[in-house]
């Protein structure tokens, strides 16, 4: 199933990542659609190149996502 481009009531074009007080993964979102996640935890080094990724350059959009159902 295709979920999201304009036959959704949010038009959002990112992913919401939920988190508790301590900083743990409780949900993902696209839009009105909750995401399977796995949480892990990244090294400094990976950390630091992710963020310096984000910083740098456009992600672009996020549209819509594809979800198999079983």
């Amino acid at each position: 199933m295709i979920y999201g481009h304009d036959k959704t009531i949010h038009g959002t074009e990112h992913l919401d990542v939920e988190v508790d007080k301590n900083g743990k993964v409780v949900s993902v979102w696209f839009r009105c659609m909750a995401l399977p996640f796995e949480q892990s935890l990244a090294q400094p080094w990976r950390a630091n190149e992710m963020n310096r990724m984000y910083s740098e350059r456009s992600m672009g959009r996020l549209v819509a996502v594809e979800v198999e159902r079983e």
